[in-house]
């Protein structure tokens, strides 16, 4: 899982849930984190594979098996996926109780970056806006971690 991001840095990937969702929690994270990249939409399709399949913009490959000369399966259609890429180390620790959102609705956050960095943003969005761990990966000196935001943490 070789990752193009600078020491500190956490890459945010929040896609299959309201559009508003995600801009509401970069928009808090932004607030916490300071030093950060510029908005984008993900191209990279899947995170889970070494390198990540590269797609057209709003279409994410699923992993698995498929047969030979099939295209890559797409997600639903109405999913937006979004991105940012935070200086963990640039921060505070922790939200104050005063900076919790509510979210539009629930939203799946990928977290890609270096274990200690990926646990410090991952307990800030915790804290503003509840989340729910689906999936953790360590390779090496990288994290992911695949959270269900909006939920109660």
């Amino acid at each position: 899982m070789g990752l193009p991001l600078a020491a500190g840095h956490v890459l945010v990937r929040l896609g299959d849930g309201p559009p508003e969702a995600a801009h509401t929690v970069l928009d808090a994270l932004e607030t916490v984190f300071p030093n950060h990249t510029g908005r984008g939409r993900t191209q990279v399709g899947n995170v889970w594979e070494d390198p990540p399949a590269m797609t057209s913009e709003g279409t994410r490959v699923v992993a698995g098996p498929r047969p030979a000369g099939a295209p890559p399966r797409a997600a639903p259609a109405g999913v937006h996926l979004f991105s940012q890429a935070f200086d963990a180390r640039s921060g505070r620790d922790r939200a104050t109780p005063a900076q919790a959102i509510t979210l539009a609705g629930r939203i799946d956050a990928d977290l890609l970056g270096g274990h200690e960095d990926v646990e410090r943003v991952l307990t800030v969005l915790t804290a503003l806006c509840g989340s729910v761990e689906q999936e953790r990966e360590a390779q090496g000196p990288h994290l992911a971690v695949r959270l269900r935001l909006g939920a109660p943490g």
